[in-house]
């Protein structure tokens, strides 16, 4: 695990508004997991607030695109937890 990448990916993620609270994502504490190897590979664990959210597309898009853009972060895997379109959630993140 590299520490400061991390914090750098904690520090974009912190930059990511729900659009209906208005509160950031690391508050809102939708990121149940998330874990960086030493290639800069990270894998993220996402539980939306509810599971028929209707901006569930619209936010896991928002936090694939800000940790993608950190410097040094190698690829980006994202699993959906607690949603009812989970799977297909997932297809299109893959797509990003």
């Amino acid at each position: 695990m590299n520490p400061q990448l991390m914090e750098k990916i904690f520090r974009a993620l912190s930059e990511v508004v729900d659009p209906a609270t208005g509160l950031d994502i690391v508050r809102m504490r939708v990121i149940k997991d998330l874990r960086v190897d030493d290639e800069g590979r990270v894998k993220v664990i996402l539980h939306p607030t509810s599971p028929v959210c209707p901006l569930a597309y619209k936010v896991a898009a928002d936090i694939k695109l800000a940790i993608k853009g950190v410097e040094g972060v190698k690829g980006v895997e994202m699993k959906v937890e607690g949603f009812k379109d989970a799977a297909r959630l997932e297809s299109m993140l893959r797509e990003i």
